[in-house]
C-alpha cells in the first residue's frame, strides 16, 4: 500500500537534511534517551543506592525538632531563611532538608540533610552521600558538562523534533509497506531501513513529546527573556506571579520575631484535612517564627494527570495567601504543570513509567538503526574506497560511545556500594569510575574491526557486569534476592531482578549470535571448499 508522498524536489532535500541532522545529533541524543530511560525509576531504586533508606515509612515527623537537631549540629544553620522538606515516601523513607548555613563573609552557603525517621540520626547530604540516580539524571540533559551542557541538549531536543517530523515525511509513501514487511532477512541495508522506519513509527508520539518537552524545559530561557522585557516591562516576578504564585509573595527578614506562630505540623495537619486524597510531596517554609512567617506545600495526586496543586498559609493567622488546586488552575499553571507529569511519567504509576523506559530503549534501537543505515547506504560503487573507509570510522566511534554506556552503567550501580562511605568525596569517586569506564569501553571498542565484534564485546561485559550489581548488593548489605520481599523492600528486590535478568538477557543473546555466526562461517567455508571447478 502507498500513499501520496513528497514530490522528488521536497522528497530530496528533506532527505539530505534528516540524514545530516540525524546523524549529527544521535550520539548524544543516544545518551540522553538511554540515560533518561534509567532516571524515569530514580525514585524507585533510590533505596537500592542507599542502604540506610531501608526502613519503613514513618508518616508523622516533627519538622520543628528536625530544624532544632540540625541546629544542635550546625548552630548557623538560617531556619529564618527558606527552609525545604521533601516529605519521606513509599521510595525514599528518608526525610531530605535543604537550607543555607551562614558564612563570616555575610553570604549564605547552599546545605542539605538527610533524617532518618527511625534512627533520628541526621547526616549531611550536600554534596550527595550517594549519586547513581543523580547521575544518571544530570547526564540525561548533558549537566556534567559546565555552561553548555544544557543548551546542547537543549537544542539537540530542538533538532530531533525536526528529525522526527522529516523521517515521517520522506517515509510517508512506503510506511505502510515497510510497517507490514518488516523481516529479520535480507539484504542490511534494506533491514536497517525498515527497521529504523518501524520503530521510529511505533515510538513517534513518544519521541514527538521528549522532543517538544525537553526543549521547553531548556530552551526556556530563550522564550522568557523577551517576554519579561516586552510583556513585563523587565519585572521578572510578574512572570513568576504567574507560573508559581507563591516565589513572588515577598517576605520581610526584618520584621520582629514572634513566639505566636502556629507548628509545622500544625499547619500541615489543616492542609491534609482541607485536602483529602492529596498527598504532601514538597514543604517551603519561609521566615520561620517572624510574623510573616509563610508555609507552602505542594499536594498532590500522581494517579491523575491534572492532580497537583499548590496551598500557602500564613502560619500566624491561618489565611491562605496561595490556593492552586486541580480544576481551577490558571492556563499557565496547568500547562507548565502538565509539561512536567507528561516529561517525567509523574501519573499513571509504574506501569507507565515500564511503557516510557521500553519506548527510551526503541528510540536508542532507531537511532543506532539510523547510524548503521547511513554507513550501508554509502557502501556502494559511487563512493570511493577512502570515502568509505571514513564513513565506517565514523560509525565505529559513535558505536562505541553509545553502546559503551551500556556496560558503563551497571558498573556505577556496583561502584555504588563497593566504594565504601557515604561521605561527600564519594559521590566523586563513584562519578569518576563511571566516566573512566565508559571511556575505557569506548576506546577497546575502538580497536574492534568490525561493528558485530563491538557488540560482541558490549553484550558480553555488559551482560556480567549486570549480573555482577545483585550480587554485589548482597555482599554489602547482605539484602539478597531471597530476603528483601519478606523484609518489604520491594524496590531493592526489582532493581536486583532488573539486574540480573538483564545480564542474563544479554549473556543469552551473546551466546546465540555468536553460535549463529560461527555456524555461517562454517556453512560458507564447506561451500567453498567443496566447489567443483569447471574446465
Amino acid at each position: 500500500m502507498k500513499l501520496n508522498g513528497l514530490g522528488n524536489r521536497a522528497y530530496n532535500i528533506l532527505f539530505h537534511t534528516h540524514t545530516v541532522s540525524g546523524i549529527v545529533i544521535s550520539v548524544v541524543l543516544y545518551i540522553i534517551f538511554f540515560a533518561g530511560a534509567f532516571t524515569l525509576f530514580k525514585d524507585e531504586f533510590y533505596q537500592w543506592e542507599n542502604p540506610s533508606a531501608r526502613i519503613l515509612v514513618v508518616k508523622t515527623i516533627d519538622y520543628q525538632a528536625v530544624i532544632e537537631k540540625i541546629k544542635g549540629f550546625y548552630p548557623n544553620f538560617e531556619d529564618g531563611k527558606e527552609v525545604r522538606f521533601s516529605p519521606p515516601t513509599d521510595e525514599n523513607p528518608l526525610l531530605s532538608i535543604f537550607g543555607t548555613l551562614a558564612r563570616p563573609n555575610g553570604k549564605s552557603e547552599f546545605v542539605g540533610f538527610l533524617y532518618n525517621p527511625v534512627s533520628k540520626k541526621i547526616q549531611r547530604n550536600y554534596p550527595y552521600i550517594t549519586t547513581t540516580g543523580e547521575t544518571l539524571y544530570r547526564l540525561h540533559f548533558l549537566d556534567q558538562l559546565p555552561y553548555a551542557g544544557r543548551w546542547i541538549a537543549g537544542f539537540v531536543a530542538l533538532f530531533f523534533l525536526f528529525a522526527s517530523v522529516t523521517g515521517v515525511l520522506i517515509h510517508w509513501r512506503n510506511i505502510v509497506t515497510k510497517f507490514y514487511g518488516f523481516s529479520l532477512k535480507g539484504a542490511r541495508k534494506q533491514f536497517w531501513t525498515n527497521a529504523h522506519t518501524v520503530f521510529g513509527l511505533i515510538g513517534l508520539p513518544f519521541q514527538l513529546m521528549y522532543a517538544v518537552t525537553g526543549a521547553f524545559y531548556l530552551l526556556t530561557l530563550l522564550i522568557l527573556i523577551p517576554a519579561v522585557l516586552v510583556l513585563y516591562g523587565g519585572d521578572q516576578q510578574k512572570l513568576y506571579a504567574l507560573i508559581r504564585p507563591n516565589e513572588a509573595i515577598k517576605l520581610h527578614e526584618k520584621l520582629p520575631v514572634t513566639s505566636g506562630n502556629k507548628s509545622i505540623n500544625a499547619v500541615l495537619s489543616s492542609i491534609e484535612t482541607g485536602y483529602p486524597g492529596y498527598a504532601i510531596t514538597f514543604l517551603e517554609i519561609g521566615n520561620l517564627n517572624r510574623e510573616d512567617a509563610l508555609l507552602s506545600a505542594r499536594i498532590s495526586d500522581k494517579k491523575s494527570f491534572t492532580g497537583d496543586g499548590m496551598v500557602s498559609i500564613y502560619m500566624k493567622t491561618g489565611k491562605k495567601a496561595v490556593e492552586v488546586i486541580p480544576g481551577h488552575k490558571k492556563y499557565v499553571e496547568s500547562v507548565v504543570d502538565g509539561i512536567a507529569r507528561v516529561h517525567f511519567a509523574q501519573f499513571g504509576g509504574l506501569l507507565l513509567k515500564g511503557i516510557y523506559f521500553v519506548l527510551a530503549l526503541f528510540t536508542c534501537f532507531v537511532i543506532i538503526s539510523g547510524v548503521l543505515l547511513w554507513k550501508e547506504a554509502r557502501n556502494k560503487k559511487g563512493y570511493t574506497d577512502q570515502q568509505k573507509r571514513f564513513h565506517h570510522r565514523v560509525t565505529m566511534v559513535y558505536l562505541a560511545i553509545c553502546l559503551g554506556l551500556f556496560p558503563a552503567v551497571p558498573l556505577l550501580f556496583v561502584s555504588e556500594l563497593a566504594i565504601p562511605g557515604q561521605s561527600a568525596g564519594h559521590a566523586s569517586q563513584v562519578n569518576a569510575v563511571f566516566f573512566l569506564s565508559w571511556l575505557l569501553f569506548a576506546i577497546v571498542g575502538l580497536f574492534m574491526k568490525t561493528e558485530a565484534k563491538q557488540t560482541h564485546f558490549f553484550l558480553l561485559v555488559g551482560g556480567l557486569l549486570s549480573v555482577l550489581v545483585p550480587i554485589t548488593n548482597g555482599i554489602q548489605t547482605n539484602d539478597w534476592l531471597w530476603h528483601p520481599l519478606s523484609e518489604g523492600k520491594q524496590y531493592v528486590l526489582a532493581t536486583d531482578l532488573y539486574w540480573l535478568c538483564t545480564g542474563i538477557a544479554a549473556l543469552v543473546v551473546y551466546i546465540v549470535i555468536r553460535r549463529n555466526g560461527k555456524t555461517r562461517s562454517l556453512e560458507q567455508t564447506i561451500h567453498e571448499t567443496t566447489q567443483v571447478p569447471i574446465g
